[in-house]
Parts: structure tokens; C-alpha cells; sequence
């Protein structure tokens, strides 16, 4: 029986005493501490001292043992936010503490922050009459966002970061231009004088009508798979079944020095959850690993970063047909819808606004044909306006046309204000229509999808052996169950437990074989079902390091360790049976 621990948590609001197994995970430590202090959210974190230098991660894998976390100890609860706003009661309509959430930036917009993001022009010899230590208009460096540049360049979207300068500079220092997310909804408060909607409405409380625009800059300016085989082993599903398929995108975020101050989301590995699909639709399923993927994908130095999806019909002489384009549209409503509700999921920490978040990187990715009727990859992002319309729910496709999407009208219990887009008349004078329905351009930001010259590679590339199944694929050659494990894993010498292990989707599978079929277990070898098989799950922290990192060394030393040793053994029984 394991012994309690008692761990004292010092909070902004008082100290309480929490009572935690002590063969629990730290994500039990979570709940104990969300449950004694009666909170709203789990946006907190846990830290051994005052400055935050050592977190507590709120794993389902790490035990409280492994984070050296003992009985006696003191811990300090911190919410994830930087600052606490209170609002008067004029303004909240009540006496209570509201809280500003101001999210932890990514990396790479910290370093972005610190880049001086101006382009370096050298000396024109032509023009520049000058010496060396000065310069003049023909040579001084130009702003990140400056038009001239970016159109010489081909580049159509400034990065965020070049955005972020541009309406920061001057002498106003983007005091008159601060980031607003859109909200569409009615926000009834204590200044209204009338009752909540629909028994009462005013400008107050009214959401202003919205014009839609061309969106200048995105979060993201490019998206690279590291090597072609990432890609490669994703479509065969679809070249044995014939059926679409939809995944998502696993990786970082990188500095792309081709776009001043622009960011670059590279794909490591697509995990692909469970989904229903056929020739022409897919739906995704809730996914009860979820949670456990993104953990191990956090371990190894990886974010979701986007999803992919698959709209392939196969044409004549091993061609794919080709219906995507300008002529018709690029994504239809619906996979722009569905790109928003992803994109709010996964929001962009930004210190510029109130909320903490604004837009996304999230990116979509879409496998198609193109017009030389090949297997053809497209990027895209939804501009931020096309985000707030789906969370508030007044943006739906329309029933014919994939090319339209359509403003909801108000009703009794929903008020949706008119929303607008400029298109131009047969004269090019420019007119504002009521956005019912709405052309999906409008909403749409591409970006450029490409594969490096060298491939790289965050997981093993294998060339001479088979690969192990993927996950959730409903066919013959993919089923991943402990056969096809220890099949996989006997290619393998010990000597290259690196390379064997080296596959999120290996990973992921040791990480759910919780339990053992005995029934692999004949009377020749009726012994081994004494053997002490532990779940993996708990022990895999340095392993995921070791991947993380290439230790070789690491990674053997690992599997000397008796969990693995047993389990090896249990795979060589099975094979020989």
C-alpha cells in the first residue's frame, strides 16, 4: 500500500496542506490543488520556490518520486498569468477579481523581440557619393515591413513581428493602434440600463458592424516537412484504401530568416487520430490519447503546430484529378471553418493585447492534385477576423457552393451584426456588400509548403527496415497490436535501440502497453508469466530525453533496465512462438 505525502501549497490567497500518494504523478498533485483551493480553471502552475526557477510540470507521466517532490515540502501556486486587472463595479457589474491571462510566449517570439528586424542594404556604388561610415537614402537600412522590399522579394504577407514594428513605430508608438481581438457578440454590463438580450439592446452593448479585410501579415510564413517520408508514409494509407485520411501536424517553430522577422513551423511527424473516413469526407473522433500524445510530444521538444488533410481522386496513369484553384476555391467554407475552430483552439501568446492571445500558428495543410495532375501540398492559414466569426458562431457554409460561406441573421436569442466585404464593380469602382453570402477569399492567407534540399530528420528515417504501423488505421497491413510490436522491434540489434525507439508513433504505443495478452504465453513458457511486467508510461522520461537529444548511450542504458529487459524477453518468447 503506498504512503500518503502531505505537501504544503502556498497560494496568493493562503497556504493549505495537500495529501497526495506517494506513487502518484504530478498531474494528481494537479487535481488535489485544483479540488483544496476550489478553483475555477487549471491555469496555474506548481514551482518549488518563490522565483519560478524550478516547475512542477503537470504530467500524467512523471511521478511525484522521479520531480523529488517529499512529504514535508512547500510548494507555490502561481496563476499563469503576469498581471491581475480589477475592474469597478461599474465596469463588471460586480464586486469581483478579474483576471488578465497573459500566456508564456513561444521561444521564437522571444527571440524575434530582441532581432533589430531591419534589412541591411550594402553601399550602392552608383548612387551612394559618401564614404564608408556614413550612408544616405540609397543605402540606410529599410524597416521589416516596408512594401518596396517585400514586392521586390515576392513576398505577400509581412510576418506578424514586421506587423507588430509597423504599428509600433512612429511618435505615437502604437499607443492609437493597439491589437484588439474582434468580439461579435453582445456584452450586456452594468451601464446598460435595459435588460440582458433580447429583451434589450443598445450601442453600449451592441457589436459594431464588420468590414471584412485582406489581412496584411500572418503568424506563420512558411511550413516545411523535414524530410519527403513524413508525408510519404502519411498517404499510404490513402494509396491502399483509396480513402481520405486527416492527421496532425507535430514540430517547432523556427526563425525563417527568407521573410524579415518571419517565423517557420517545421513538421518532425504526423499523428493521426481516430476518424471516420471514405472517398469524399472525413470526420475526427474524439481522441482518449490526446492528452498522453501531446505530453510525449512535449517531452521531445514538439508542439502541434497544424493538421493535414487529404482530398485526392485518383485520375488515369496514376495521375490525381485537379478541381482546386482560383477558378473554383482553394479551401472550401467548410474546411475554413473548420481551420477556425483549430486555430481558436491553439491560440498565439501575445503580450500586446488584454486577453494574452491573438490569431494563431496553427497552420492547415491540404494534400491535393495539382494542374499537372500530381500529389500537390498547400498551406493556408484564416485571417484573425475569420477566427472571431466562427468562435461566435455567425459564419456557417452554404449548402451548393464551396466557394461561399454565409453571415448568420439575427433571431430572437442571437444577434449577429452585418458584416461586409469590398468587391470591386465592372467599372473597378469599389462596393461594400452585405457578406450574405461571402466570398471565402476574403478569409484565406496561403502559405508556402516545402520539403529542405538535406532532409532532416527529428525521428528515424528507415530505409531497410519496416516500418512499425501506424496508429487508428482501420487496415490489414496496419494494425498495431503487441505482435506487430515485437516484430518491429526484433529488426533491431541492441546496439540500435535508438533508431528502434525513435518513431512517435513506437513511442506512443510503449507508452499505452499498460497491459500484456498472456495469451501469448505458452506451456513451454509458462514462467515468463511470472515475470514483473510495469507499465512503461511512468519510466519513460529519460528515454524521451534520450531521443530528444540522439543519446545513443542513454538510450541503452535504458533498456538494461528491468521493465524493458522483461518486456524484451516476453517479445522474443512471443516470436518464437
Amino acid at each position: 500500500m503506498s504512503k500518503m505525502l502531505t505537501v504544503a501549497v502556498q497560494s496568493p490567497e493562503g497556504q493549505k496542506r495537500i495529501q497526495v500518494s506517494s506513487s502518484g504523478k504530478a498531474e494528481d498533485l494537479y487535481k488535489s490543488v485544483f479540488s483544496a483551493f476550489d478553483l475555477a480553471s487549471m491555469e496555474f502552475i506548481l514551482a518549488k520556490d518563490q522565483k519560478k526557477k524550478t516547475l512542477v510540470d503537470n504530467s500524467r507521466i512523471k511521478s511525484l518520486t522521479s520531480l523529488g517532490i517529499k512529504h514535508g515540502d512547500r510548494l507555490f501556486m502561481f496563476p499563469k498569468t503576469k498581471t491581475d486587472v480589477f475592474k469597478s463595479p461599474e465596469e463588471t457589474g460586480s464586486s469581483s477579481k478579474q483576471t488578465a491571462v497573459v500566456y508564456e510566449e513561444d521561444e521564437v517570439d522571444k527571440l524575434l523581440r530582441k532581432q533589430d528586424g531591419r534589412i541591411e542594404r550594402g553601399r550602392d556604388n552608383l548612387h551612394c557619393q559618401h564614404n564608408t561610415n556614413s550612408q544616405c537614402v540609397h543605402c540606410i537600412p529599410l524597416d521589416p515591413f516596408d512594401e518596396s522590399y517585400l514586392k521586390e522579394k515576392q513576398i505577400k504577407f509581412m510576418s506578424f513581428h514586421s506587423y507588430l514594428r509597423k504599428i509600433s513605430g512612429g511618435v505615437s508608438k502604437g499607443k492609437f493602434a493597439p491589437l484588439r481581438n474582434l468580439s461579435c457578440k453582445v456584452e450586456h454590463t452594468s451601464r446598460c440600463s435595459h435588460q440582458p438580450y433580447p429583451q434589450g439592446i443598445c450601442s453600449k452593448c451592441q457589436p459594431s458592424a464588420v468590414t471584412l479585410n485582406r489581412q496584411p501579415w500572418r503568424h506563420v510564413d512558411s511550413i516545411m516537412f523535414e524530410n519527403p517520408k513524413i508525408v510519404d508514409r502519411f498517404l499510404q494509407f490513402w494509396r491502399e484504401s483509396g480513402a481520405q485520411r486527416a492527421g496532425w501536424l507535430y514540430g517547432r517553430y523556427e526563425v525563417y530568416p527568407e521573410v524579415p522577422l518571419g517565423i517557420k513551423a517545421v513538421v518532425s511527424a504526423i499523428y493521426e487520430p481516430p476518424q471516420e473516413s471514405s472517398k469524399d469526407h472525413i470526420r475526427i473522433l474524439t481522441d482518449p490519447r490526446q492528452e498522453l500524445v501531446d505530453e510525449l510530444a512535449r517531452n521531445l521538444g514538439l508542439v502541434k503546430v497544424g493538421w493535414i488533410f487529404t482530398d485526392l481522386v485518383p485520375g488515369a496513369n496514376g495521375q490525381v484529378r485537379n478541381y482546386r484553384g482560383a477558378d473554383s476555391h482553394f479551401l472550401s467554407a467548410q474546411e475554413i471553418i473548420s481551420a477556425a475552430v483549430l486555430q481558436n483552439s491553439n491560440p498565439n501568446p501575445c503580450r500586446e493585447t488584454d486577453d494574452g492571445v491573438f490569431g494563431s500558428k496553427f497552420v492547415t495543410v491540404c494534400v491535393t492534385g495539382n494542374k499537372d495532375k500530381e500529389i500537390h501540398m498547400e498551406g493556408y492559414q484564416v485571417s484573425n477576423q475569420c477566427m472571431s466569426l466562427v468562435k461566435d458562431k455567425i459564419l456557417v457554409p452554404t449548402k451548393d457552393a464551396p466557394e461561399l460561406a454565409y453571415i448568420r441573421e439575427s433571431t430572437d436569442e442571437n444577434y449577429v451584426p452585418d458584416v461586409f466585404f469590398m468587391e470591386k464593380d465592372k467599372y473597378g469602382n469599389e462596393i461594400k456588400k452585405l457578406g450574405r453570402p461571402l466570398p471565402v477569399e476574403y478569409l484565406l492567407l496561403d502559405v508556402p509548403v516545402s520539403s529542405p534540399l538535406e532532409p532532416q530528420s527529428t525521428f528515424t528515417i528507415l530505409t531497410d527496415r519496416n516500418p512499425f504501423p501506424v496508429e487508428n488505421r482501420l487496415l490489414d497491413s496496419s494494425l498495431q497490436d503487441f505482435n506487430s510490436f515485437a516484430k518491429y522491434v526484433n529488426q533491431f540489434r541492441s546496439a540500435e535501440f535508438l533508431e528502434a525507439v525513435s518513431d512517435l508513433h513506437v513511442l506512443i504505443f510503449m507508452a499505452n502497453l499498460d497491459i500484456i495478452p498472456l495469451r501469448l504465453v505458452t506451456h513451454v513458457l509458462i514462467f515468463m508469466a511470472n515475470l514483473d511486467i510495469i507499465p512503461l508510461r511512468p519510466l519513460m522520461g529519460p528515454l524521451l530525453e534520450a531521443v530528444r537529444t540522439g543519446d545513443r548511450e542513454a538510450a541503452r542504458e535504458w533498456s538494461y533496465l528491468d521493465p524493458w529487459s522483461n518486456l524484451q524477453a516476453l517479445i522474443q518468447a512471443s516470436t518464437m512462438n
